[in-house]
């Protein structure tokens, strides 16, 4: 079936329940007073309506166009009036129309008699208007409205289950509630498990929207569970503002003031224009205590840009731990970092980055390197016993490392110059035992034990820490340039 087919079928069927008034909402009764505007504006009447398939089951939602005549005869005739509302929201099959807002009803269409308002309905997707039949009756003398009995007093009235629809501007609102004391104006209450006041949108709005203009916007108070909660699938599951005090604060007496999950997005992202971005204060206790069972405390990644960035005053400090005058680490913004107890780390070496002649792919760690021939500072690889050019050893990972840029990636390699190192070496001149004098050998990027009598000031790489009976391998050295 065509989706125009199926379109007709549904609205055909509608017509039965619009001729008795549109559904339950209008069935039995007169249609809501009319509105009435100054002769020039004409007259508006709200229109509630409900559109059903031949099943009884609501239409399915979307936006749909709607043609209201209003006529003199129930058939034939000419319209008395006319308009065409487009995009009119149906969901679960109910709609709200406002008669008379794109083109006013002028007072005569409504007055001498009775009167007939003819529908029709245009579908998403569909080219034309269906005209609904037959038409319906209106009465344009529209009674008085009682007085309300709940006047005063709470409303005597039980609307659960009930549904309320309309389609209201953002300057307006669907449901008001005007307070001008102290209390609140909406109180919701649940003495179950579930919510006390839930809002929901399906657009871009707020499915909760609260201003104040010096007091909370929205409050949230629980004893067990949350005081506020938000969920958005696409926008801000809670979205606070405010000009002139806290955009949100949070108390909490027992559990987490604030506790916050993300699946996919920034658990908390904050942006400040003019002052902090997140300012955190304590009298007594720590102003952010992070701890973790079995995972990160806290973990900062990032692929493009900073993962902590931090700016300050000149002659700021900023202090790691200890009592403010007296620290035990401070990291000043000069770029200082001092420790009352120095630095540990489990590397053992202490290396110097240097460029290196070459590809430096084609270096391994371990290798002995020397001044190069050149003269211009760039290291090689060793290839003659005794050499007085040696300079250390290619360290994988130092412990510590001079030359080091702190931004920009190094284009050279590090060598350490003192500490322990793994050591490429060879056994050409003698069976390596430890404690044994090491110098540059015939094999490039090696050393050799040396002989005391041959190794000269200055060819001295350092001393054996293991032993090695033949051929090449690696072993523990410690770099002591003599």
């Amino acid at each position: 079936m065509s989706t125009k087919r199926a379109l007709f079928t549904v609205l055909a069927a509608s017509a039965v329940l619009l001729a008795l008034g549109i559904g339950s909402q209008m069935a039995g009764a007169q249609p809501p007073a009319p509105t009435q505007h100054t002769a020039e504006l004409g007259v508006t009447i709200p229109y509630p309506g409900r559109l059903d398939d031949a099943t009884g089951q609501p239409v399915p939602d979307g936006s749909y166009d709607f043609a209201f005549a209003l006529y003199d005869v129930e058939t034939d005739g000419a319209p008395l009036w006319t308009e065409a509302q487009t995009g009119v929201p149906v969901q679960g099959g109910a709609f709200q129309a406002l008669l008379g807002s794109v083109q006013a009803i002028p007072p005569t269409a409504l007055s001498g008699g009775d009167r007939w308002l003819e529908v029709a309905v245009r579908g998403p997707g569909e080219a034309s208007f269906t005209a609904l039949v037959p038409r319906q009756q209106l009465t344009a003398a529209a009674p008085a409205a009682p007085d309300s009995p709940s006047a005063g007093l709470a409303c005597p009235h039980d609307h659960v289950g009930e549904e309320w629809t309309a389609s209201i501007p953002w300057s307006n609102g669907a449901f008001k509630v005007l307070n001008y004391s102290n209390g609140p104006s909406i109180w919701g209450w649940n003495g179950g498990n579930g919510n006390g006041l839930r809002g929901y949108a399906t657009g871009t709005g707020m499915g909760v929207y609260g201003e104040s203009q010096n007091s909370t916007g929205v409050a949230g108070r629980s004893a067990s569970g949350r005081g506020v909660e938000g969920y958005s699938t696409n926008g801000y599951g809670v979205f606070a503002n405010s000009t002139n005090s806290d955009s949100i604060r949070v108390d909490g007496a027992g559990g987490n003031g604030v506790y916050v999950g993300s699946a996919s997005d920034h658990g908390v992202y904050v942006a400040s224009a003019g002052w902090s971005g997140v300012s955190v204060g304590s009298a007594a206790v720590a102003g952010v205590w992070v701890a973790s069972a079995n995972q990160d405390g806290v973990l900062v990644s990032t692929a493009g840009w900073d993962g902590v960035h931090v700016v300050g005053p000149v002659g700021g400090v900023y202090y790691g731990s200890g009592k403010k005058g007296d620290e035990d680490f401070a990291v000043l913004n000069t770029g200082e970092v001092r420790s009352k107890v120095g630095f540990g780390t489990p590397a053992r070496d202490f290396a110097v980055m240097m460029d290196v002649a070459g590809d430096k792919a084609a270096y391994e760690p371990g290798d002995v390197l020397v001044a190069g021939s050149a003269g211009k500072g760039v290291m090689e690889r060793s290839a003659v016993p005794y050499s007085p050019a040696v300079v250390g050893v290619y360290s994988a990972a130092p412990g510590f490392v001079g030359g080091q840029p702190v931004v920009d990636t190094p284009a050279g390699m590090p060598v350490a110059i003192m500490g322990i190192v793994a050591c490429k070496v060879s056994a050409e001149n003698g069976a390596i035992q430890p404690g044994d004098l090491l110098v540059t050998s015939a094999t490039p990027g090696h050393a050799m034990r040396a002989d005391r009598t041959s190794a000269l000031p200055g060819t001295i790489l350092g001393k054996a820490l293991e032993s090695l009976d033949a051929g090449t391998g690696i072993i523990l050295v410690l770099v002591t340039l003599q």
